[in-house]
Formats: structure tokens, sequence, C-alpha cells
């Protein structure tokens, strides 16, 4: 063999050698860039996971919000609702004996106009004086409840309280005022039971 074959055989092995060099190195290469790209996939669904958790923590957050509102809606209903429960309480207690002393009050209007009946009998005089204690005391009694007797006479006219009935042209009395009361009128406490029935000037 000659010096020039020799050396055209280790040139052509020299050759095919760095050829395999360089494919196994660019297949190193591209096996790295593999598991670079794997990595950068786990690190996606990692990135992916929290997004997840951080959107459904929000959610949570808007609901919670929400059922905590509702709470505070619910609970000044309730309150609104027991305040005004016991305020319908008060009243009912304020006003329990209206509807009673609202009915006592026409036979002790009758029960007084008997008793300011004008007579010469002695007997009848001395029953007149039973009559008008018995009158006193039921008066005195429904005026500890709250029953009070509406002001009219020589009053000026208040549609509120008095009923006028008719009308007469008094000298010297200012039209619109109170001559004559015909049927007294009552109130229960802050209430008007009945309007007193008046004559009213002119």
């Amino acid at each position: 063999m000659s010096e020039n074959n020799v050396k055209e055989d280790i040139k052509e092995n020299s050759t095919s050698v760095n050829k395999t060099q360089d494919f196994e190195t660019t297949d190193g290469a591209a096996e790295a860039n593999v598991g670079s790209e794997k990595k950068k996939n786990k690190k996606s669904k990692h990135e992916i996971k929290i997004e997840e958790l951080e959107a459904e923590i929000k959610k949570l957050k808007e609901e919670t919000k929400k059922d905590r509102e509702a709470y505070l809606l619910a609970k000044a209903d309730l309150a609104n609702v027991r305040k005004r429960v016991e305020e319908n309480a008060i009243i009912d207690r304020k006003y329990a004996s209206l509807n009673l002393v609202s009915d006592l009050v026409g036979p002790c209007d009758m029960l007084k106009k008997a008793c300011s009946m004008q007579t010469d009998d002695v007997q009848m005089k001395n029953f007149l004086i039973g009559f008008q204690m018995i009158s006193n005391q039921i008066e005195e009694i429904l005026k500890k409840d709250g029953l009070e007797e509406i002001a009219a006479k020589d009053l000026a006219f208040d549609a509120n309280v008095h009923q006028a009935i008719s009308k007469e042209h008094v000298e010297g009395v200012e039209p619109g005022q109170v001559i004559e009361v015909l049927q007294s009128g009552y109130k229960y406490k802050d209430r008007i039971i009945k309007p007193a029935m008046v004559k009213v000037s002119e």
C-alpha cells in the first residue's frame, strides 16, 4: 500500500468520526431541548393550577360577600320586625281598655243627665244624690284610666275635636266660637272617642 493510500484512509476515517460526533452532538442538543420543553410544560401546568385555585378563591370570596350581605339584610329585617312587634304590643297595652271605655261613655252621659234633673220630691232628691255619687265614682275611675272630656265651651271651634250641630249669631261673640255644648265629647288618652256636639257663633 502506498503512502498516499494510507493518508486517504486516515482522512476518511477522521471524517466519519467527526460526522458521528456531530450527529451525537445534535441528537444530545435535541434531547436537551425536549427536556427543556417538558420542564416548560410542567411549569405551565403548575401555573394553570395556581390560576384555577386563585379563580376559585375569588369566586368563594364573592359568594361569601353575598352571603354576608344577605345575612346582614335578614338580621336588619328581623330587628325591624321585632321592633314593630314590640311597638304594637305597647300600643295594645296602652289602649287595652279603649272598647270598654267607649261603651261606657254613653250610659255615663245618660246617668249624668239623670242626676241633673230638678225635682221637689225629697225622696227623689235623695235618690238623685245617690246616683250622682255613683256617677262621680265612675267618672273618676274612667279619668284615672285615661278618659278625658273635651273642652269646648267658650273656645274657638276645632274641627278635630268638635262637631258643629248648629250656628247662631250672638252679639259680642266672635264668629267661630263655641257658645253651647249640646253633647259632651270625650277622648281616651290621645284618641278621640267621640267629638263634642256644639253650637257655634256666626
